[in-house]
């Protein structure tokens, strides 16, 4: 579903319900978005390249792990994904998975194109069949063909919330949409073994009492459909992804998993396959904190503008920054901390932004923050520049 309205920000100056693709604002997390554009690699297929290789990569194991799912499992520009959090906390157990699937790349939430490769940390194994904006009931009709060509083991599956947001599906066709997926997954390997993911909270879910209510619909079909559908042949468990993920702390744009969020999401599967499977151990507690925000520091440089009171930053983009806050520090006045100007700074301005309403012939120390979302994380470097 698009959006064409005027995008609305919150006290911080960020949006806080929407953000911006392709100059179009789309609503937040529930991930419609357009094609790959012109500066996405592509293959003969048709898909964006898989992302190349890095030294000390692992490849190959068993068994072999496939997730179904949309933009949360997919992840975008500069994420670590609960991908890899859950391949790092099985092998650290002695487990060594081949996760498969036709996606090996991140959407780019900056440009809204696919087949970006900036993840934060490349080496793991990164296959999956993930994609910003798919919905259950497109992926029922294809999730045979996948499951032939991919051979997973293990199916690991968190979808469904597009389909309620967007596309309004009833209760009852949620429910036939699941089963009709799992059937036609266990038709093309019988013995795989499932994991069902709960829909998360989200923004949407704290705004609207109506949506908050669909999705805890779903979320008990899922436990029904786990519970009456499962097999000794092909088991089904549930995930408890759920548990203490929270909107403001675990997320950087009200639905999308920040780093915190994405360990949150990957110890539900993996208690789920420890407990059920035996396949690695709980997830360890307490969960770490960890740093949110991009993690790539700007490289800023700072010039003197033609106009009096003003300069001009041009400076590096981070992977997956959607804004720059701008830091100042005015030494000339023996200024010891920074302040915050109002405005951030967009990724399009990295060639060259004015910055105005400084002390002429003052020197400043100015430096800018990468934000992504409402997530703030690495700095810059301090530029010194001479105010005209």
């Amino acid at each position: 579903m698009w959006r064409s309205e005027r995008v609305c920000r919150g006290p911080s100056g960020r949006n806080p319900g929407y953000f911006v693709v392709l100059g179009i604002v789309v609503a937040l997390g529930l991930s419609q978005v357009p094609s790959a554009g012109a500066g996405t690699a592509r293959n003969g297929a048709g898909q964006p390249a898989p992302c190349p290789a890095v030294p000390g990569q692992p490849a190959g194991g068993s068994p072999r792990l496939m997730i179904a799912g949309d933009s949360i499992s997919q992840g975008s520009s500069g994420d670590y994904t609960w991908q890899y959090r859950l391949y790092e906390h099985l092998r650290a157990d002695s487990v060594r998975p081949q996760m498969v699937g036709p996606v090996e790349w991140l959407f780019n939430n900056v440009t809204g194109t696919q087949g970006d490769c900036s993840y934060a940390n490349p080496r793991f194994e990164r296959a999956n069949d993930a994609v910003w904006g798919r919905t259950l009931f497109q992926e029922k009709a294809v999730i045979g063909a996948k499951v032939a060509a991919y051979h997973p083991d293990y199916l690991l599956v968190l979808l469904g919330l597009n389909d309620l947001f967007f596309f309004g599906i009833s209760q009852p066709n949620m429910a036939a949409n699941l089963g009709g997926f799992i059937a036609r997954a266990r038709a093309a390997r019988p013995h795989v073994k499932i994991v069902l993911g709960f829909l998360l909270p989200d923004i949407h879910t704290q705004a609207s009492a109506t949506f908050a209510a669909s999705v805890a619909a779903y979320n008990t079909t899922i436990s029904a459909t786990a519970s009456r559908l499962t097999t000794a042949s092909s088991p089904i468990v549930v995930a408890h992804d759920r548990i203490g993920f929270t909107v403001a702390a675990d997320t950087w744009d009200g639905t999308h998993p920040n780093a915190n969020g994405e360990v949150r999401i990957a110890a539900g599967f993996a208690d789920a396959l420890a407990g059920r499977f035996h396949l690695g151990r709980l997830y360890p507690a307490p969960f770490p904190a960890l740093p949110i925000g991009p993690l790539t520091r700007p490289q800023l440089t700072a010039a003197p503008s033609t106009t009096a009171g003003s300069v001009v930053l041009s400076w590096t983009l981070a992977p997956g920054a959607s804004s720059y806050d701008v830091y100042v520090e005015d030494l000339t006045q023996q200024q010891t901390t920074f302040t915050k100007l109002s405005a951030p700074l967009t990724p399009s301005q990295n060639s060259g932004a004015t910055v105005s309403t400084l002390n002429s012939h003052d020197t400043y120390d100015v430096k800018l923050q990468a934000c992504k979302g409402n997530d703030c994380g690495a700095f810059s470097n301090a530029a010194s520049v001479t105010v005209p």
